[in-house]
């Protein structure tokens, strides 16, 4: 099970912050919650992994294509950012972080 809360923030930005596992057709709920908000409303979308204990083969491939400037991954446990590493470690980049 996957729980997605949306926090508005500034009208331009919105966190998603998740908890659970990014598995099965929770995956899907994601790429639509965050597709969703990326371009109907314009907002870049902040999907925070601190509550995320898995993630799978699936949910990383659906992140590989749709995560751009406007979706981002923040708090991501270690054990999770290893899985995404490329994916984080561009942002990190990026914003002048050290990976």
């Amino acid at each position: 099970m996957l729980r997605i809360t949306e926090i508005p923030s500034d009208g331009k930005t919105i966190v998603l912050r998740l908890d659970g596992r990014v598995t099965g057709d929770w995956v899907s709920a994601l790429e639509k919650t965050s597709l969703h908000h990326r371009g109907e409303n314009n907002e870049t979308v902040l999907l925070d992994f601190g509550g995320v204990t898995f993630i799978g083969d699936r949910g990383v491939r659906m992140l590989e294509r749709i995560k751009d400037e406007h979706i981002k991954i923040i708090n991501c446990p270690l054990y999770i950012k290893a899985l995404l590493r490329k994916l984080i470690i561009a942002d990190e980049d990026k914003n002048g972080k050290a990976g």
